[in-house]
């Protein structure tokens, strides 16, 4: 073993050989069997505005299946069209592709980062705690916008770290973050943004750089500015409903639920962050038991940006740990730093335990991506197969369709003009035409017109459990 070991750390020690295992250990991990999971999530809605985007030029105003999507700015769709310019249609390859890069990206950024302070194989580690953490895992080739804003997040913090650690932050960098924060804001809303703002604010007034404010002031005018801008170009009366309540601003939760709710959050963050959160914790003891340990000067606002907005998600009402994702590659810098200090301690064997963890996370990953994916291709398949049925039976017998619940996951897959009608809407439809609906809101085929039936031609057992239902005059 001990040979083997010395060759693998003479193969790491070359130049850039540490980045490009990172990107190989990324590329085996996501890139095989990629179009055999279909849309799982909210990887349809995502696919079918960039669709939409494509054939109707509706950039800052999309539609999905005629419902207009004015629910956050699109940036994920918009890099998803951009793709699929290229590649030629909006698949799971075009669709995912963006998201993924990020993944990659983020890592090489954690990477970077601990190999300033820390070694070469600290700097590896903390790159695979962060890719293989099992949040990440969830994430790694889906088409979600989560690992966008951890990415643009993490980007803004590095280049504001950068200029304070040659001691001046120039207006053109403050200028700089704001920018990465905007584009950020594109991608979900201006809520991410927290991240960035709380922990350089915490860390301003924490070692009193007040000269700073004007900067960081002007820093976040850019993303303000931009959310102002994209709400204003789409406002139509009605539209602060719909922001109040993705903000999850409306009616606040029993305490019970809360408690319930937000206690389960908590439990989520701390499996989902293993196993940077096994080790991060090591590094802040060190520096309460010895404070003139040596410990790297970016830990204190690593700590700020992985802490402060992190604990405000898991306050949040209706939270969820996802939105904790950009806490992910801070947390992985700390833990590679502690992974180094805890050499020669009592501590040590911790090491060995977070390295067999993420040994244990990547192989998962990639027995899943090059394996257990193909082998039961049906079942990551199932939203595609459902799309499918539906659209042989809507092809085989034409007329205008409609649908009553936005599972986009399957209906993204069947290829035929939809439009999706409120439930209790029904009795609008005038037959000849289909119905795709749930199959537990067949009672509301009761409030069709009088001199049409309705026959059941297809049923799926993904998702909602669609039906296709063919409406016929009498």
């Amino acid at each position: 073993m001990r040979p083997l070991a010395q060759q693998f750390s003479s193969l790491i020690a070359r130049r850039g050989a540490v980045p490009l295992l990172i990107v190989c250990l990324w590329a085996i991990a996501v890139f095989p069997n990629l179009p055999v999971r279909s849309f799982i999530w909210e990887e349809g809605t995502n696919a079918e505005i960039a669709r939409d985007i494509l054939s109707n030029g509706n950039l800052l105003q999309p539609e999905v299946y005629g419902i207009r999507w004015n629910e956050k700015p699109s940036l994920l769709p918009w890099l998803i069209a951009g793709v699929a310019k290229i590649t030629g249609e909006v698949n799971e390859f075009s669709a995912r592709l963006p998201a993924m890069i990020a993944v990659v990206l983020t890592a090489l950024l954690v990477h970077s980062l601990t190999r300033r302070y820390a070694s070469r194989d600290a700097s590896l580690l903390a790159a695979l705690f962060f890719m293989f953490s099992p949040m990440l895992i969830q994430k790694l080739a889906i088409a979600e916008p989560d690992t966008l804003v951890t990415l643009l997040s993490f980007a803004a913090f590095v280049l504001w770290w950068n200029g304070v650690e040659v001691g001046r932050i120039g207006i053109w960098r403050w200028i700089g973050c704001g920018l990465l924060l905007a584009v950020l804001a594109m991608a979900k809303g201006p809520q991410p943004v927290g991240y960035f703002a709380l922990a350089v604010s915490a860390y301003v007034a924490v070692t009193r750089r007040w000269r700073d404010i004007p900067g960081l002031f002007a820093c976040l005018t850019v993303p303000a500015m931009a959310t102002v801008a994209w709400a204003a170009a789409v406002y139509q009366p009605g539209d602060e409903a719909t922001w109040i309540s993705y903000a999850r601003l409306h009616s606040a939760p029993s305490l019970a639920d809360y408690l319930v709710q937000n206690t389960w959050v908590f439990l989520n963050l701390i499996v989902e962050l293993l196993p940077s959160i096994l080790l991060a914790p090591f590094l802040m003891w060190q520096v309460w038991q010895k404070p003139s340990a040596d410990v790297p000067s970016v830990a204190l606002p690593l700590a700020l940006y992985a802490g402060i907005c992190t604990i405000a998600v898991v306050l949040w009402p209706g939270s969820n740990s996802r939105y904790a994702m950009p806490c992910a590659p801070a947390l992985a810098v700390l833990a590679g730093f502690a992974w180094e200090a805890l050499a020669g301690t009592a501590y040590a064997r911790f090491r060995g335990v977070t390295v067999i963890a993420v040994c244990a996370l990547a192989s998962f990953q990639i027995a899943l991506a090059n394996v257990v994916m193909p082998v039961f291709a049906d079942r990551f398949g199932a939203s595609r197969i459902a799309g499918q049925t539906i659209e042989r039976a809507v092809r085989a017998d034409p007329a205008p369709a409609f649908c009553t619940d936005l599972a986009t996951n399957q209906l993204f897959y069947a290829r035929v003009r939809i439009r999706c009608i409120d439930a209790q809407n029904i009795a609008s439809v005038t037959a000849p035409a289909w119905l795709i609906m749930p199959r537990d809101q067949a009672p509301l085929l009761a409030q069709l017109k009088s001199g049409q039936t309705a026959r059941v031609v297809a049923e799926t057992e993904s998702g909602p459990r669609l039906s296709a239902i063919r409406l016929e005059k009498q």
